[in-house]
């Protein structure tokens, strides 16, 4: 772990030596808990929100985000806040059932409605699937099946219309 203290200074390193804008990511409750110092240096706040991950099913997932970000905004209200990582999985064995292309199709679809009607940026992850991450014992794990595409560049279910 790196302390918020060195973050800091490498942010301030950083928007010394760029004209963009800085950022640094971490998951909702890391912000909500532990980010206000980080936060008054940086343009904007990036956070990451995985409901399935966190055992939630479809039906619980869109509240969930909505709760994740509340807790930033509460936490942080003067600052930017931007989903830089939010996604379903397809396949994991550690989600069983949870995981499918139908219930990957409705997050993005609800998240895509929330996300427009409340003006938050947001970034999906992921585009492809890659099979080198998590376990290689395990060609079902999470860490592999998160794409909209699989890894042979094939749309999966939530490309279609």
């Amino acid at each position: 772990m790196v302390t918020v203290e060195s973050i800091i200074g490498y942010v301030r390193q950083v928007k010394r030596e760029i004209p963009q804008p800085v950022t640094v990511a971490d998951n909702y409750l890391w912000w909500a808990q532990h980010g206000a110092a980080l936060a008054r240096e940086l343009d904007f706040v990036s956070i990451h929100t995985y409901p399935v991950w966190e055992g939630n099913d479809i039906n619980e997932a869109m509240s969930f985000t909505i709760a994740n970000m509340e807790a930033v905004r509460k936490a942080l209200p003067e600052s930017q806040i931007v989903i830089t990582e939010a996604g379903w999985a397809t396949v994991a064995s550690e989600f069983g059932p949870r995981a499918s292309e139908a219930k990957q199709k409705r997050y993005y679809q609800d998240m895509f409605k929330w996300a427009k009607a409340n003006n938050i940026t947001t970034f999906f992850f992921e585009a492809f699937d890659e099979d080198w991450k998590g376990n290689p014992k395990d060609p079902n794990g999470a860490e592999k099946h998160w794409g909209i595409f699989d890894i042979g560049r094939r749309p999966k279910l939530v490309t279609a219309p």
